[in-house]
């Protein structure tokens, strides 16, 4: 019996084991068929059986696990999950593809059973078809009558954002937790509209209704959330988050039930206050219809939804934009700037200020980008079969939108990873648009509070900017990291809050006690708190204010730009004080941001020390061997004449713009020392080349220049003419490298044909010297200060003396005279000719005075205390020699302010130069370009009085006024010239 037993139990053993084997065998391959991937479907990871892919992502990074996937299988991708397929867009173009171009196909919700079992598929975020369209038309059009998008529901923003400033204020810039705040804030708006009024933000039950969104929001993109969508009838009845989640479903619902329920009892359906009382009266108006959507338990659900899309998102990109300005103090400084530009302390922002306020909206666009706030949008689902790269995807499938994906493509964006306003911003600074920027997703399910959203994001942030600097605590360093759910939160943190008006008051008295300057110190205008005397000169005519300012605080006064305080000299005796007998203690420039950035330092004009000394003596060395200052030089100059007579003549009387001419001219004669040949003057990218010089002189004297110097920290990220200044050096450097290559292609160190040869044996000569300060990059700044010194200059005088001439015919005509006695008409006029031409030379000399090219030198910089006029100029200061006080000082000139050829010439007629005679400046830093400006000019301008009568057009008058930069150029004019 006991053997027959135990047969008959390893009989039963065996029996159990293969069934349960046989079981799972079935089901695996029942698994198999029924969810087997179609060929055409879109590709994706193998799936386990029953569970599918749910593993496959990190669902605490389920945003960056599909993107990585997409990495893997493409753009267009399947997922299962469980029993459901579903299919993952990646990347702007499959976006748009399937939601704008193909939307009608994917405008519904799939019926994901933890949705249907919170919501019932009601409401307008979750719901499909007839039920949804007529939801969303009627909440679209509800809330536009209430305000959204447009001016009117400004002042609620505002009132709100006021009660959340108070808040904040209330921390006296110690470290809090910014979540609740926002989040009241935030919802409060929403409340405003829905329920018709606001909630205090001590109110519990308010309180505890926000914490709940949150916590749906996280729940609902869970392991827990997938595995009941996968395995609902299992999940119901199981105990974990998901069934945490309905209850906090159902609390929401209590809390919007009691809002209803005391809306009803004084609803009037002639005065609707807000959301619910027009949903009440459009429930009694549907009522018997037999498509009517509209009840009461669809309210609630519309109501819960309209906090979601108005609230959560808003106050979690918040969240990330106190985080982001901390992390970025200087991009939250430049934000500052334009907004106290723009709105200042004394109003509240507005809607229409946003198009003045480029910067702060890229910032808040590059915020929202980067924040990614709803990382996977809301799932869609096909209504019928659509293809999409050359993959099929059947009717009823989930679609997920990756935009994550979008908003971090590659292809897209320039630096996609990194915080970058610079996304939103086009070179001249104005702010774009990108289309790949779709934080609210697209097509027919846009996020139902997109414009909600934008208008209390730019309202919020730019009240919190205005009145707040953000920084971490003490020690604290920013963290960049995220809780996952629908919406991408910041994980916890504390920030500090400091108010602008107290830390204004901290910086002014600082401001005060920290640039006090000293009782021996030169005199000057009352300086601003931060800004200085930015603003005590006329920026577009700075000489002449100059001058004026040394009428009242003497001819030895100060200013002081930003932080920096300056001396400014006026009239020769204080100038030959300083420059000649002071020569050593100024003979350095100063270290300017702007001018530091452009040249590194390195060149002839702004650099200093030993690397000055070698540059400088090697230029003039190198230019003297190349005939400057010689007549070896005389027969390049004459030939460019040529040339330029060639296109002057071919006008035939007609007026024409000289400026592109007479640059071409000018800048050739330093192509030939240079580049060892000269440009046609149809040549495209010489004539940029020049054109380039022009903008930059103008921008290094103008009013941003200032400011860069002032304040480059700052300025570095504002757009502006000082930007465009970095672009334009950049091109003269391009420009000027491509010649170097040209020339180290054929280089023959035995056959030195120009500049750049010559510099190019002098770096090979001095590699192995310890001070050697020659090296390519170097060269490229010499090239370019010796376009400065040795064209531009140039270019402007002559344009002065066309002026001067068609405006003095009388001195025109006794110039000509003189020419053609001495030199005639059928030779060439030389240098040699200069000692028979006194009145010529007189006239020249005029106008160099009268034009004042260089009206204000360039800057030096003290670099030991020195004694002037009574007063102490400490060592590093700013000195500003105003040549202009010189050229029209009344102490030493006759006729200061009128062009007077006199001044030049003695009672015989003979030609003397006055020693207030100094357009080139003095002293050391005397213009390395002297010598070659002073023989183009006279043999300029001789000839162009030789061969040539200039007038203005008929019935126009010379305009004398002038184009303030570094050198001083007469605005653009035409004139004619005439064979003479």
């Amino acid at each position: 019996m006991d053997s027959i037993s135990s047969v008959i139990g390893t009989y039963v053993n065996w029996d159990v084991q293969s069934f349960l084997l046989f079981t799972a065998i079935f089901i695996l391959t029942a698994d198999y068929i029924k969810n087997r991937r179609p060929a055409s479907f879109p590709p994706g990871p193998w799936a386990l059986p029953i569970i599918g892919n749910i593993f496959s992502v990190d669902h605490n990074r389920t945003h960056e696990s599909m993107t990585q996937l997409a990495g893997k299988y493409g753009e267009v991708y399947s997922l299962r999950m469980g029993q459901e397929w579903l299919v993952v867009l990646n990347g702007f173009e499959a976006l748009k593809e399937v939601l704008v171009n193909q939307g009608d196909s994917v405008a519904d919700r799939p019926p994901l059973p933890l949705h249907m079992d919170m919501s019932k598929g009601l409401g307008v975020i979750l719901s499909s078809g007839h039920l949804w369209k007529q939801q969303r038309r009627f909440a679209l059009s509800t809330l536009r009558n209430f305000g959204i998008g447009k001016k009117s529901l400004e002042p609620v923003v505002l009132d709100e954002l006021n009660y959340c400033l108070k808040e904040l204020n209330g921390y006296k810039g110690k470290p809090f937790n910014p979540h609740l705040i926002l989040s009241n804030a935030i919802s409060n708006i929403i409340c405003s509209l829905v329920f018709g009024h606001r909630f205090e933000y001590t109110d519990e039950k308010f309180r505890k209704l926000i914490m709940y969104f949150e916590e749906v929001l996280r729940c609902q993109v869970t392991i827990w959330a997938q595995f009941y969508n996968s395995f609902p009838r299992l999940m119901r009845r199981l105990p974990g988050p998901h069934q945490t989640f309905l209850l906090i479903c159902n609390d929401i619902k209590v809390f919007i039930r009691e809002e209803l329920k005391k809306h009803k009892q004084n609803w009037d359906s002639s005065d609707q206050r807000d959301f619910i009382d027009c949903y009440l009266n459009e429930i009694q108006t549907n009522m018997g219809r037999a498509d009517n959507t509209f009840d009461e338990e669809n309210l609630i659900e519309c109501v819960l939804d309209l906090f979601v899309a108005g609230s959560e998102t808003t106050s979690t990109t918040l969240r990330w934009a106190f985080l982001y300005m901390a992390t970025y103090p200087e991009i939250q400084a430049k934000v500052q700037a334009e907004i106290d530009r723009v709105i200042g302390q004394s109003r509240q922002p507005s809607m229409e200020d946003r198009v003045s306020m480029p910067f702060t909206d890229a910032v808040l666009h590059e915020i929202q980008r980067m924040s990614n706030i709803v990382p996977l949008s809301v799932p869609h689902m096909t209504n019928k079969d659509i293809q999409l790269g050359g993959y099929t995807i059947p009717k009823g499938v989930t679609v997920i939108p990756n935009l994550t994906s979008v908003l971090f493509d590659q292809t897209k964006w320039k630096t996609p990873f990194t915080f970058n306003p610079g996304h939103f911003l086009n070179e001249e600074g104005k702010f774009v648009k990108q289309a790949a920027f779709i934080p609210f997703s697209a097509g027919k399910r846009l996020c139902l509070g997109e414009n909600l959203a934008k208008m209390e994001l730019f309202l919020s942030f730019t009240s919190f900017m205005q009145h707040f600097t953000f920084s971490m605590p003490a020690g604290v360093k920013p963290v960049l990291d995220f809780v996952f759910g629908v919406t991408l939160a910041p994980c916890q943190y504390e920030i500090c809050a400091t108010s602008r008006l107290e830390k204004l008051f901290f910086i002014l008295t600082t401001d005060f006690i920290k640039n006090r300057q000293p009782a021996t110190f030169p005199p000057g205008p009352w300086a601003f708190p931060i800004v200085g005397n930015m603003f005590s000169v006329d920026h577009n005519r700075t000489h002449q204010s100059m001058m004026q300012l040394a009428g009242k605080y003497g001819d030895v006064y100060s200013l002081r730009m930003g932080k920096v305080p300056i001396v400014v000299l006026n009239g020769f005796k204080v100038f030959k004080e300083a420059l000649v007998n002071h020569g050593h203690s100024l003979v350095d420039r100063p270290v300017m941001p702007l001018t530091n950035e452009l040249n590194y330092g390195l060149g002839i004009i702004s650099s200093n020390g030993n690397l000055w000394k070698q540059q400088r003596r090697f230029a003039l060395s190198t230019l003297r061997n190349f005939g400057l200052g010689k007549r070896a030089l005389e027969p390049v100059i004459l030939e460019e004449f040529t040339y330029c007579s060639k296109d002057l003549h071919s006008y035939k009387g007609v007026p024409f713009n000289p400026r592109p001419i007479i640059n071409n001219a000018v800048s050739n004669i330093i192509c030939s020392l240079v580049f060892g040949h000269r440009f046609e003057y149809t040549d495209e990218n010489f004539r940029k080349l020049i054109s380039f010089f022009e903008k930059s002189l103008q921008i290094q004297m103008s009013l941003w220049a200032w400011f860069y110097n002032s304040f480059p920290l700052l300025m570095r990220y504002l757009p502006g003419p000082h930007i465009t200044l970095r672009h334009i050096f950049n091109d003269i450097k391009d420009f000027i490298r491509e010649e170097l290559k040209q020339h180290k292609q054929n280089w023959d160190p035995s056959d030195q044909r120009d500049y750049i040869d010559c510099y190019l044996n002098e770096i090979q000569m001095s590699e192995a010297q310890t001070d050697n300060t020659f090296e390519e990059e170097n060269l490229v700044m010499c090239v370019l200060d010796l376009f400065v010194a040795g064209s531009e200059t140039t270019t402007s005088t002559l344009l002065w003396a066309f002026l001067y001439m068609a405006k003095c015919p009388e001195i025109q005509a006794k110039v000509q005279s003189e020419i053609h006695e001495v030199v005639g008409k059928s030779r060439e006029p030389s240098t040699a000719d200069r000692v028979n031409l006194p009145y010529t030379d007189a006239v020249l000399h005029e106008i160099m005075r009268m034009s004042n090219v260089v009206p204000l030198s360039l800057p030096h910089i003290t670099n030991h205390d020195i004694q002037l006029e009574g007063y102490t100029i400490p060592k590093g200061i700013t000195v500003i020699p105003n040549l202009t006080s010189v050229l029209y000082d009344k102490n030493e000139w006759e006729t200061p302010f009128t062009f007077n050829p006199r001044h030049f010439l003695n009672e015989e007629g003979k030609f003397v130069k006055p020693a207030a005679f100094i357009p080139f400046s003095a002293g050391k830093r005397l213009c390395p370009g002297e010598g070659l400006a002073r023989m183009e000019l006279f043999l300029f301008f001789t000839s162009f009085m030789q061969h040539f009568t200039f007038s203005m057009p008929a019935g126009v008058k010379p305009a004398m006024d002038s184009q303030f930069g570094i050198v001083l150029s007469p605005h653009q004019y035409e004139i004619c010239a005439t064979s003479s």
